[in-house]
């Protein structure tokens, strides 16, 4: 199988992943474009996963961390640990959820980054003006 390298300086890289192929190709200026190549780009463009919200995750590790305070303060063994066994499950789910949500972004945006490499070995090189 061959192998799609882009050099640093490509004009594919210009705003990588934030770009869409339209806006990549409009802004390398290229004209002699693959349309195949284009449509598979487009694809899995449309198929982009939503963004990661670390925030909102360490947000809500942050509040359920502090419950539980008035918890020790109540004295009340049992409640702790009962509710110390839910935070600590609602945290791993939380974890695995990230992670996973992570390796599909990862996975999306190196699929999307060999579409593009196809599409700019497909076009070659611009010609000086």
């Amino acid at each position: 199988m061959n192998k799609h390298w882009l050099g640093p300086d490509s004009w594919v890289l210009h705003n990588f992943p934030d770009a869409g192929p339209g806006q990549i190709v409009r802004n390398g200026g290229r004209r002699n474009l693959d349309i195949d190549e284009y449509r598979r780009a487009i694809w899995l463009w449309q198929r982009r996963p939503s963004e990661i919200r670390l925030m909102v995750h360490l947000l809500i590790f942050g509040i359920g961390a502090l419950i539980h305070i008035p918890l020790i303060l109540a004295d009340d063994f049992v409640l702790f640990a009962v509710y110390h066994t839910v935070y600590v499950g609602a945290v791993a789910v939380c974890v695995g959820r990230f992670l996973w949500l992570e390796s599909r972004y990862r996975r999306w945006k190196q699929d999307y980054l060999r579409a593009l490499a196809r599409l700019e070995d497909v076009c070659g090189p611009e010609e000086p003006r």
